[in-house]
């Protein structure tokens, strides 16, 4: 799927960038250049960051 259209970066480069240590909006569009053009998309990147973080919580807690 298509996060960001002006830069075409599809949501497995915004979770590549994540697991290789983004851990910010600001850090995504540094790794990928999602957000980087119109920033319509931001809503979209900052989503993929917080269920990322949301999976990684429940991991080190043992809900998961």
């Amino acid at each position: 799927m298509i996060v960001c259209v002006c830069n075409n970066v599809n949501v497995d480069k915004v979770k590549a960038s994540i697991d290789a240590g983004a851990d910010s909006l600001e850090a995504i569009r540094e790794c990928t250049g999602a957000a980087a053009s119109c920033g319509k998309c931001q809503f979209k990147v900052n989503r993929v960051l917080q269920q990322h973080n949301f999976l990684v919580a429940q991991t080190v807690n043992g809900t998961r």
